[in-house]
């Protein structure tokens, strides 16, 4: 019983980490019209983090608490900006409940997570 007892704890605690079961980063996923146009990613503090297109449609992202940005041009289209928020992930609030005060998830980044899927579709001039 007491074996028992100590592999539930251990569990718990492991479940509530996000860096370990949810990782520090993450996969966006855009999808973007007209073909022609192309999108600059960038977030605070950490400048460009990559360029996104219809043929290139997916960004590894490293997970933070500032927004990403998302600017995006076409030839003969209004230009079109995005922020993509990011949100404590239920994973990284456990862990800062019930292991370290959520000191590590914190630091790696992993209590953030982006939404993953994103639709942009440029208006023509």
């Amino acid at each position: 019983m007491r074996t028992f007892l100590t592999i539930l704890t251990g569990a718990t605690f492991l479940t509530g980490c996000a860096s370990i079961t949810q990782g520090t980063s993450q996969t966006l996923i855009f999808n973007i019209e007209p073909k022609e146009a192309r999108c600059v990613v960038t977030r605070d503090g950490d400048g460009q983090l990559g360029v996104v297109s219809q043929s290139q449609n997916t960004l590894q992202v490293s997970k933070d608490k500032d927004d990403i940005v998302v600017n995006c041009r076409a030839e003969g289209y209004k230009t079109f900006a995005l922020k993509i928020a990011s949100s404590a992930t239920g994973a990284g609030v456990a862990g800062a409940v019930f292991i370290d005060l959520g000191i590590v998830d914190l630091m790696t980044g992993a209590m953030w997570k982006y939404p993953e899927q994103h639709n942009i579709s440029l208006e023509k001039q």
